[in-house]
Formats: structure tokens, sequence, C-alpha cells
């Protein structure tokens, strides 16, 4: 007789399949219910972590601001200084005998300055970036050497109000281009001593000024560098000495800053603005020179704070 053959595969019984799959239903419906049931801040970081990757690459390039990469961004800025200053007064051709040349060095000038941009928070092109300049200095325990050696009180002070566009050609992080205009006042006031070439070195420039300025973040610190041009309206009293006095300034600073909290920076830089004048003087006249040269400069150490 042929032998019959049978596969052996093992088989659940009816009963235990029905477990199985009632098992695996009741598993299902119980995830369901447990991810119901939480609380809605945990469903919300569940989406959020879901998001994630999709904000992260729309916002990518868009770093959080700091100090270091983001200036050009910001809502308001504010900074004080210690400037070391000093001023130096020449004269060209000059006949008379009257008058002699004017130093000072090493005058502690402190000083104040801040920027708002007002629109900086909202969408509007060109209007959100532009701000209010402002700035004021004043030298303390200066005088001057007046007749016999005598001290002559003398002042030194300096404030600019103006406007101010910013640009950032190449996004937050990238260097930012400044532009601005407005008013400089800077007043060197000597006591009156009776000696020319004392008082003629009493100033007192009112000047329209127009500037251009630049900031590069080079790694973890940034390089500012900035110039301007200075028409004075006003000359004080040593224009008053010669004949059809005429004058111009131009001003330059350089600085670096480094940031070491959120929002502040520790600033180290220079400053140097020089007038230049230039004078009708004829034969006869009580002062007679064919020109002057006004300079002053100051090194500075300070900290700035900037607001988001």
């Amino acid at each position: 007789m042929p032998t019959r053959r049978t596969l052996a595969c093992p088989l659940l019984p009816a009963q235990s399949r029905r477990r199985a799959r009632r098992s695996h239903a009741a598993a299902l419906l119980g995830a369901a219910l447990a991810a119901l049931a939480a609380p809605p801040s945990a469903r919300a970081a569940e989406v959020a972590a879901a998001l994630r990757p999709e904000a992260a690459e729309r916002d990518e390039g868009r770093a959080p601001p700091d100090a270091g990469a983001a200036v050009g961004t910001e809502l308001f800025s504010a900074g004080v200084d210690l400037e070391i200053a000093g001023r130096t007064l020449s004269y060209t051709d000059l006949l008379s005998e009257n008058l002699r040349t004017y130093e000072v060095l090493g005058v502690p000038m402190p000083s104040l300055r801040a920027e708002l941009y007002p629109l900086a928070r909202s969408a509007l092109p060109v209007l959100r970036d532009l701000g209010i300049a402002l700035s004021y200095a004043r030298a303390v325990g200066l005088d001057s050497e007046g007749a016999g050696g005598a001290s002559v009180s003398t002042s030194f002070s300096r404030l600019h109000a103006g406007l101010k566009g910013r640009y950032r050609p190449a996004g937050q992080a990238g260097p930012v281009l400044f532009a601005s205009g407005g008013l400089c006042w800077t007043d060197f006031d000597v006591a009156p001593t009776g000696d020319p070439s004392r008082d003629a070195a009493a100033v007192s420039y009112v000047a329209l000024r127009l500037g251009a300025d630049g900031r590069l973040p080079v790694g973890p610190v940034a390089l500012e560098a900035g110039a301007g041009y200075q028409a004075p309206l006003s000359m004080g009293a040593l224009a008053s000495y010669f004949r059809e006095p005429s004058a111009g300034g131009v001003d330059l600073r350089v600085a670096v800053a480094v940031p070491f909290a959120p929002g502040l920076e520790a600033r180290a830089g220079a400053s140097y603005a020089r007038f230049f004048y230039d004078f009708d003087s004829e034969p006869g006249d009580p002062y007679i020179a064919g020109g002057a040269l006004d300079q002053l400069f100051g090194v500075h150490l300070g900290v700035a704070y900037h607001g988001y």
C-alpha cells in the first residue's frame, strides 16, 4: 500500500487566534486613547518636533541676533567711552610775531552715544533701517597756560545729532554699511587772557557733516572704520582774527568691537578731525598768516549695548 505523507505545521486553535487578534486591536486602541489623553502641551510639543525640520529649513541662514553678527538689525544701541584727547593748532605762512602754536595732550574726555531705529521691527523697507544718532563728549580737568604761566580756564566739548541709514549687502551676518548726515558742534573755549596766541585758540565749529561708516565681522570680533566731511557754518574766535577766513573739515575713525555677553561689546578705537583754514591776509593787518591747521584727536575705550 502506498504510504500517506502529511506535512506537519503547527496550527493555533481557533480560540487562540481570536485572542491574538483581540490583543493586537486592544494595543492599538490603547495607544490611540493614550495619545488623546495626553496634555495639550505634550501634543503641541510633538507637533513642534514634527515641524521643526521644516522650520529649520525655512530659517536657514537667519541666525539669531547676537552682538557680533546682528548689529545692523538692532532697535537701539547705547555706549559710554573714556577718551584721551588732544589738540594742536598751527599756522601756515605765519608772518605775525604775536601768534604762536597751541597744543594740549592727554585730556580725559568721557563721552556718551546712542542710536535709535524706531521702525526696526517693522517690515517697511528703507524706513526700518533709518535711525537717529546722538553723541556728546566733554573734557574734564582742562586748563591752558596764559601770560606768565598762569592757569586759564578752558573747556572742550563735542555734540553731534543727525540721521543715519544702514544697509546689509550680504545679509544679517555680513558687513554693515552706514550713511549719515547731521550737525556737529565742536567747542574749544579759552577764557580771555589778553594774549592773542592763547585767545585765538578758541574755536566753535557748527558744521554740516556728511559721513560714511562700515562694520566688518571678522571671526568673533568686528572692525569698524568711518570718515566724514564737515562744512563749518561758524568758526568762533580764531576766524575773527583774520581777513576773509574760510574753512573746511574732515574726520576719520577706526575701532574694534569684541562681544563679551548677549548684546554687550567692549570697544577700543581712535578718532581724528582736521579743520583747515585759508586766510586772505594783507600787509598791515594786525595778524598775518596764509592759513591754519586745527587738529583734534583721541584714543578711547568703552562699552556698548545693542537692544533688539
